[in-house]
């Protein structure tokens, strides 16, 4: 898949009076709000398989430079979407930079989607300038080391690969999917790595996510704003139900129709 300029609205265009169908549509998937129902937490997500292609795309990067998928072909690639409202996206960022530091020849990169809790603070992107602007806060509030790309405003990167607020993929050098999950866990992560550098199978891998810590909840939370906090109070009635599976990893999210799981982390 490849994005071009045409397919992301301008900052001018965001001002017109009446905005275009591309417009309307990237302003809906920047919802102002948060709503469980935007995500399918309770069955598998979308996007590449294990075993598929890694679909390709070309966005800039944070500093303005053009990145394709397909640039690192010759590596492996972990790729991680996320964004500055997210706690589950924010309790793996200081792991996964480190692990970043331990494995220099893989390529990391974070996929800057739309917030998930979008707030006061850190509201819905209304062009491109916004999201860059919320990456920026991002590395520079989380120190995030990792090279972030910045999606569409329409999120066609984002679609392509689930859809989800964060969700973890394992591309080998001839860019097919190796190992995902729904929700990083950064030492399921690691074991995929070892496991695909050393020409084992990790598909069989089953992750182990961890929720956000009440001390990263709250920082994520207070960045985005009031606003989000109270929308997540009032969604939690839809959420805690699903808390426990989550933890245990039986999500069919998690799943991916694999078998058991290799660890049960205790950190």
């Amino acid at each position: 898949m490849t994005t071009s300029d045409s397919a992301s609205p301008s900052a001018q265009e965001t001002s017109s009076a009446k905005p275009s169908p591309a417009l309307e549509a990237a302003l809906i998937y920047n919802y102002r709000r948060f709503d469980p129902s935007e995500y399918p937490l309770h069955q598998e997500f979308g996007g590449p398989k294990i075993g598929d292609p890694a679909p390709d795309f070309r966005v800039t990067d944070i500093d303005g430079a053009e990145v394709a998928l397909s640039d690192f072909r010759s590596r492996f690639v972990v790729l991680e979407t996320g964004c500055a409202t997210c706690p589950m996206f924010g309790k793996g960022i200081t792991t996964m930079n480190a692990l970043a530091y331990r494995f220099p020849e893989v390529a990391f990169l974070v996929l800057y989607i739309r917030e998930a809790h979008p707030g006061e603070n850190v509201g819905p992107h209304r062009c491109l300038a916004d999201k860059t602007a919320a990456a920026n806060l991002l590395r520079q509030e989380e120190r995030e080391g990792r090279r972030i790309l910045i999606d569409t405003l329409d999120g066609q990167v984002h679609k392509a690969y689930g859809g989800m607020p964060n969700v973890i993929y394992v591309i080998d050098p001839q860019g097919t999917v190796v190992f995902r999950n729904m929700w990083n866990d950064p030492s399921a992560v690691e074991e995929a790595l070892k496991q695909a550098m050393a020409g084992g199978d990790p598909s069989r891998l089953r992750a182990r996510p961890r929720l956000a810590s009440p001390a990263v909840a709250r920082r994520v939370m207070r960045r985005a704003g009031r606003q989000a906090v109270l929308d997540m109070v009032r969604a939690s009635p839809r959420i805690v139900p699903i808390i426990p599976r989550l933890i245990r990893g039986d999500l069919k999210s998690a799943r991916d129709g694999r078998v058991p799981h290799w660890r049960v982390s205790r950190r």
